[in-house]
């Protein structure tokens, strides 16, 4: 292409050098002012709006005569133009040079090169105009002001707040950092010199101050997925949106996963604001991958990732717009924050439940454990371990500790972990190999017995943490305490916690220093609430006979219907259900409370259709608030203002619905238990009225944080930022005089579009009234809305006192809410009683059904007893469509001590056991039993050893599952102990699982002495114990006869009779498994060949004996005798 003429580039740079002559305050060029001068010196420069001939708006102080046609304006431009030669001597082409202060950048791009001022340039045109005499001195004055306007002008050009480093850094920025894009530029940065063809996706890309912000918090939390809130949504970055993304099912937009610093070539250095990776896929990428929800389902997002087993932080700007604007740090970023963490041991929200059952799951008690071990002696089967923990509930403040010694079954953790069903592990250092594979193997899955997936965090555990531990937990405890240095109470509470076992320090200093992440480290000022578990006021039910028994959940699916407590729970109220769950799975051993626990149920029983009793559940009815719940909330200071209403309302209601009793005398029932639980709900009455006082009840269900208190009860900050925004108000209503006399109307009213106040309406036909220092906002065809500087003005002012309004309400209500922590206590105890209550009238629900009868218990001082009468299963009945058969049963010393249980495949005998077992733990729970009758002496104990299983975790077959469960229950049952063994020897050959029973059976009858139900299918074992004292052969009842086709049928009668049963009918169940019956033919002629073998041997045997009888004498007879029986 031929080079364009020198004319053609002359007249190019004339009109570059035009558009960038410095303008004037008015807006218009100095040659353009000079020139019109002589012809409108009245006349003042239009705007830039002027271009538009609809918007030829006059200055607010000039007059209507003096403004020009439209027309006049478009001639002075022409000849303006011919100016340019003489304005263009105040540019220069050649690079600035360095400047020397610090106001000014270092260097700049080459979109501002080409137009920085040249003073050389500048002082020649002065001395040609000297020289030719043609100026003035004002003229003179004039063009030194247009200097310093266009050194101002070319300065902002590479100052990073100008228009073209903005729009730089928008084209750089990642996709949705549009609220942070205003706020970049705290130093004077040259600009990246860019080209045409710079592609997006560089290798290097800038970082924006958030992303900054984000990595310097991400680098201190690894392992917690980072929600952070960026104006209007909360967004996910890196790695955490495609995990976010995956389990929010939401859209994750492709970027940068990786945030670590590793050395490597693609190093992400902070520092310069560059962003790269360690990993070279993803050098071609310069933001982060991202995602984003918006700002009202963050509770339930966060909620779902908690639940999925992520540790969640939500990270939020802590500082707003207006008071932004209005401070020092108006060009930097918003501030943020980690404001909270969630794990599932620490989630507390008044949105649901993590712990509640969904599906076929299976509900955690919520818990976080923390456990430490060490190892005391011994190795392999004589391994033992000290252990302690401490399980903390921070949604209900309980807290469970423990001290216990363990072998090489880990049945004792075992027990422990079934009993608390924790949701989050925090291990204490090093577990041994086999604890450690016992938590892998309950927590690991997501069908574990927790019913869900638990998480684990550990922590290390050094030489001296023991010391380190007791110093951590005495100055925490110090601390607290200060100020009541001189109560009783709390140097007895300072005690206590000081006197826990070495183990449980450690686990205690641990848990406080991981709770304080969460800011939930106040529970442990709640030291009423710590409970050991091993406390002897409670029976021990292991966790195997949890299982066994299907207390907590069925065996079947692993979920709670089909349980006991499935079974049991009748309960109303949220606290109540956990209270009933803590009653199942800890029966009492204090007859006197056991008592007063079954008067109660006993007196509900009987005024069941009285008013008293309607009144008790119309009022568990209305408590639908989990206050339980909700008073912890209160106590961290997480509690919600609709929550804390509800909260109190719910309390006041509890507290009046028994106003009226003033003592127990009082009290419409009459048992002890009762008349203390309904006297405890009056007590919180005042209390509650004075906090009910204060708030706004229309405020507070609205979440009005303004006016949320009632005047009366305001802080003065409150009552003072209040005063400002009706004066900032009052201000702008007398404003609209001024605007009307302005655009020449009487009056002019606000109006609000698309949330934008204070606007004010113009007709597009009378625009040319409206002043120019008016913003336009929105406008339409037939008219505009404008914001006048005034009203500008005084609404930042407003927004100024409302967020700072905001603060003070803020403080005023964490104020309130830390003094109803104070009485934290009282009114939970009013919560305790009223689950107390819905505890007791659910169990009296159930004694209301069929069948059931209060059980007896017989004096401590008597030997231990069983006695039933036509007892049920008590939960078969419920899911089995026809009634269940029931059984008599007797244990007691000196006999018969044990039952040797026998009969056929199928034919009812652990069902038996089962429901015996069942009836006694439910006696201790405190409720009616399904049977007729029922005395028994209080058992410290119930051992089950049932069923067939291995522990691939642990390396242990079948048998040697069986014989380990075994040996516990030797090494732990005693004389008030109820024992059940379940076939017992059936994993390994006949001999010698006959020989194991045989040799377990007579240690548990002549040295243990407990009571004992012993099911096999040896029956030469059934003849070899007729001779041990204290042992009784039963059996479930049956009929075996030929059927029409030949085949004997074995018809159930699930009846306990006495005496033995010499066949197990296997080939009966082979049938109704429908075996083929080929097969079942084969196995028959086996069966029958085998039994006529056993038979000679026996004979042949017996021929010996009476051999050897008539030899020797009558020394062999006994055993003749008994051999021709067995025969």
């Amino acid at each position: 292409m031929a080079p364009a003429p020198k004319s053609a580039e002359k007249k190019k740079q004339q009109s570059l050098t035009s558009f960038f002559t410095p303008k004037t305050v008015n807006g218009l060029a100095a040659a353009f002012e000079k020139q019109s001068r002589a012809q409108a010196k009245s006349l003042s420069s239009p705007s830039k709006d002027a271009e538009s001939p609809s918007r030829k708006r006059p200055l607010e102080d000039t007059d209507k005569g003096n403004e020009q046609p439209e027309k006049t304006l478009k001639k002075l431009r022409a000849d303006n133009d011919g100016e340019d030669a003489e304005s263009s001597t105040f540019f220069s082409k050649s690079p600035r040079q360095s400047a020397k202060t610090n106001d000014e950048p270092v260097t700049a791009g080459t979109r501002t090169e080409r137009y920085r001022y040249d003073g050389s340039s500048a002082r020649s045109t002065q001395d040609a105009d000297k020289n030719a005499g043609s100026g003035t001195e004002e003229d003179a004055q004039e063009r030194r002001h247009h200097q310093e306007l266009h050194r101002k002008f070319v300065k902002k050009l590479g100052h990073p707040d100008a228009m073209a480093w903005r729009r730089r850094l928008q084209d750089d920025a990642p996709a949705g950092d549009d609220e942070d894009a205003d706020a970049e530029g705290g130093e004077d940065e040259a600009p990246a010199p860019t080209t045409k063809t710079k592609k997006k996706g560089s290798k290097t890309g800038k970082l924006t101050p958030m992303e900054i912000q984000f990595l310097d918090i991400k680098r201190k939390h690894m392992d917690t997925i980072l929600i952070v809130e960026v104006g209007y949504k909360f967004r996910f970055f890196g790695e955490d949106a495609r995990i976010a993304a995956k389990e929010l099912s939401i859209v994750c937009i492709p970027g940068k996963m990786r945030y670590d610093e590793r050395e490597s070539p693609y190093r992400v250095i902070v520092r310069f604001a560059i962003l790269t990776s360690t990993d070279p896929s993803e050098a071609h990428l310069d933001r982060f991958a991202s995602a984003s929800i918006p700002v009202h389902r963050l509770p339930v997002h966060a909620k779902r990732l908690v639940a999925a087993g992520h540790k969640v932080g939500v990270v939020r700007q802590i500082e707003t717009a207006a008071l932004k604007k209005a401070g020092d740090n108006r060009n930097t970023p918003f501030v943020r924050k980690l404001t909270n963490l969630y794990t599932k041991g620490t989630y507390i929200d008044e949105n649901g439940e993590l712990d509640q059952s969904g599906g076929s799951g299976t509900p955690s008690g919520g818990y976080l454990l923390c456990i430490t071990e060490t190892k005391a002696k011994g190795w392999g089967t004589d391994e033992k371990v000290d252990v302690g923990i401490l399980a903390v509930q921070p949604a209900t403040g309980d807290i469970i500790f423990d001290n216990f010694e363990d072998g090489f079954m880990r049945s004792e953790i075992e027990t422990r972990l079934l009993h608390i069903s924790p949701c989050e592990f925090l291990i204490v250092g090093e577990l041994t190999k086999g604890t450690e594979k016992l938590v892998q193997h309950l927590s690991g899955s997501s069908t574990n017995v927790f019913g869900d997936r638990s998480r684990v965090e550990r922590v290390p555990r050094g030489k001296t943490m023991a010391a380190e531990a007791y110093s951590h937990v005495t100055q925490f405890y110090a601390d607290k305490l200060k100020d009541n240095a001189q109560d009783e109470t709390a140097a007895a509470l300072l005690d206590k916690v000081l006197k826990l076992p070495e183990p449980v320090t450690i686990c205690l200093s641990a848990m406080i220093n991981h709770l304080e992440e969460y800011g939930l480290e106040h529970i442990f000022d709640l030291t009423k609430y710590f409970q050991s578990f091993s406390t002897r006021s409670h029976m021990l039910v292991n966790g195997t006979t949890l299982e066994s028994l299907e207390v907590y959940r069925n065996s079947t699916d692993h979920s709670e219907k089909g349980s006991l407590f499935w079974a049991l729970d009748k309960t109303i109220t949220r606290p109540g259900h956990r209270l009933l769950r803590k009653w199942v799975g800890r029966p009492l051993l204090d007859e006197q409370l056991l008592e007063s626990r079954l008067a109660a149920v006993e007196e509900l029983l009987e005024k069941q259709s009285t008013a008293p009793v309607a009144q008790l559940e119309t009022l568990l009815a209305n408590s639908k608030t989990d206050l339980e719940r909700s008073l912890i909330r209160i106590y961290y200071g997480k509690c919600t203002r609709p929550e804390l209403l509800s909260v109190l309302q719910a309390l006041q209601r509890v507290a009046n619905h028994y106003s009226t009793v003033k003592d127990p005398l009082d009290a419409p029932f009459t048992s002890s238990l009762l008349k203390d639980a309904i006297c405890a709900l009056p007590q919180i009455l005042d209390t509650v009225i004075s906090y009910l006082e204060r708030i706004n009840l229309v405020a507070a269900r609205k979440d009005d944080k303004y006016g949320f208190f009632r005047d009366e009860y305001q802080t003065e900050d409150m009552q003072d930022h209040q005063l400002g925004i009706a004066h900032v108000e009052h201000e702008l209503d007398g404003h609209r005089t001024v605007a009307a006399e302005k655009i020449k109307k009487k009056s002019v009213e606000y109006v609000t579009v698309a949330g934008i106040e204070y606007l004010i309406e113009v007709p597009n036909t009378e625009i040319k009234h409206v002043p120019a220092s008016w913003s336009k906002i929105s406008g339409t065809k037939k008219l505009s809305r404008f914001h006048t500087p005034e009203v500008l003005r005084l609404i930042t002012e407003r927004d100024q006192h409302r967020e700072a309004l905001a603060a003070a309400c803020d403080r005023a209500f964490k104020d309130l809410l830390a003094a109803i922590a104070a009485d934290y206590q009282p009114l939970r105890d009013a919560v305790s009683a009223l689950a107390t209550l819905d505890c007791l009238l659910s169990l009296s629900k159930v004694a209301a059904q069929p069948g059931y009868t209060r059980p007896s218990f017989l004096p401590s001082s008597s030997d231990s007893t069983i006695s039933i009468t036509n007892g049920r299963h008590a939960i078969a009945e419920h899911t089995l469509d026809g009634g269940y058969i029931p059984f008599s049963t007797t244990l007691a010393h000196p006999s018969p001590l044990a039952h040797l249980i026998t009969g056929p495949n199928m034919g009812g005998k652990s069902s038996f056991v089962r429901a015996l077992a069942l009836i006694v733990l439910l006696a201790q729970v405190g409720s009616f039993v399904p049977a007729d009758a029922l005395s028994l002496t209080l058992c410290d104990a119930i051992h089950t050893r049932t069923g067939a299983r291995d522990n691939l975790f642990a390396g242990e077959s079948t048998f040697m599952v069986e014989v380990s469960e075994t040996a516990r229950i030797l090494r732990s049952a005693g004389p008030r102990s109820l024992v059940i063994l379940d076939e017992l020897g059936r994993g390994t050959s006949t001999h010698d699982g006959a020989a194991i029973a045989q040799a377990v059976l007579q240690h548990v009858v002549t040295e243990t002495r407990c009571l004992t139900l012993f099911i096999t299918h040896y029956q030469n074992l059934a003849r070899v114990v007729e001779g041990l004292e204290g042992v009784k052969n039963v059996h479930m009842k049956f009929k075996a006869e030929k059927g029409e086709d030949g085949e004997e049928e074995v018809t159930f009668l699930y009846e306990v009779g006495e005496g033995v049963a010499h066949r197990s009918y296997g080939l009966n169940v082979a049938r109704l498994a429908r075996i083929p019956k080929k097969v079942i033919d084969v196995a028959a002629l086996k069966s029958s060949q085998m039994e006529q073998e056993m038979r000679m041997r026996r004979l042949k045997g017996i021929c010996r004996t009476l051999s050897d009888v008539i030899d020797n004498g009558s020394d062999q007879l006994d055993h003749l005798v008994s051999s021709i029986e067995q025969l």
